[in-house]
């Protein structure tokens, strides 16, 4: 089965490094989109990926991106 290992994107860098850096910046809502889009291509080659999404409490503070330091510190 193909993997991303070694694949590169457009400009030469890695592809798992833009995915990584695109995820940590992606908001939930463009990151779900991208998880069904995959999710449709999979299915269309006969793989069946299942996922979920669970929220978890934000601090009073507010959530931070990944990769950010949380606000105030």
């Amino acid at each position: 089965m193909d993997d991303l290992r070694g694949k590169r994107a457009a400009g030469g860098q890695p592809i798992e490094r833009v995915l990584s850096e695109w995820l940590a910046g992606a908001r939930l809502a463009e990151a779900l989109r991208v998880v069904q889009l995959v999710k449709a291509e999979l299915n269309r080659r006969g793989v069946v990926l299942t996922w979920s999404v669970s929220q978890v409490p934000v601090d009073e503070e507010g959530p931070c991106r990944a990769g950010e330091p949380r606000p105030g510190a």
